[in-house]
């Protein structure tokens, strides 16, 4: 999302697109204009419940079977909810093909029992970490964007 050379969608105001759906669409297509069909679409939650709890004007939910739940898939892209992402912010890409994740350090956990007073209390102390880095080969296939920016 910090990448300045990933493209913006919901920057501009879009004509006769009013809804979360409509938004996501244009930036698959615009992923795909680029050459890079889109792998994944990062929601937040509660972006992604608004989405499901849409209802018809028949009062008739629009995305989700309620018995059955509903598949966590927009336009054929595979969704996943994240808190990572600020409320009303999206980011739809070609994971896969965009970037990759490197991992420098394998997971590492230490425990141990010799802080403060831990030893008598019977307590231990639990560190877990890893050392990863990012690199975005091709930020034109990613595209994000903002839900709350109003539509022409």
């Amino acid at each position: 999302m910090t990448n300045p050379n990933i493209q913006s969608m919901g920057l501009r105001p879009l004509a006769n697109t009013p809804t979360m759906l409509d938004w996501v669409r244009k930036s698959i297509t615009k992923a795909i204009i680029a050459g890079y069909p889109s792998t994944g679409i990062i929601l937040h939650p509660s972006d992604w419940e608004a989405i499901e709890l849409s209802k018809s004007t028949d009062g008739q939910y629009i995305w989700v079977n309620v018995p059955d739940g509903g598949v966590s898939r927009l336009w054929r892209v595979p969704v996943v909810q994240s808190t990572a992402l600020v409320e009303s912010e999206f980011l739809v890409g070609a994971f896969g093909l965009g970037a990759q994740l490197w991992d420098r350090e394998q997971a590492n956990v230490r425990v141990s029992e010799h802080h403060s007073d831990y030893f008598a209390k019977n307590m231990l102390a639990i560190l877990a970490e890893e050392r990863l880095a990012m690199t975005v080969y091709r930020p034109e296939s990613f595209v994000k964007g903002d839900f709350t920016v109003a539509s022409a």
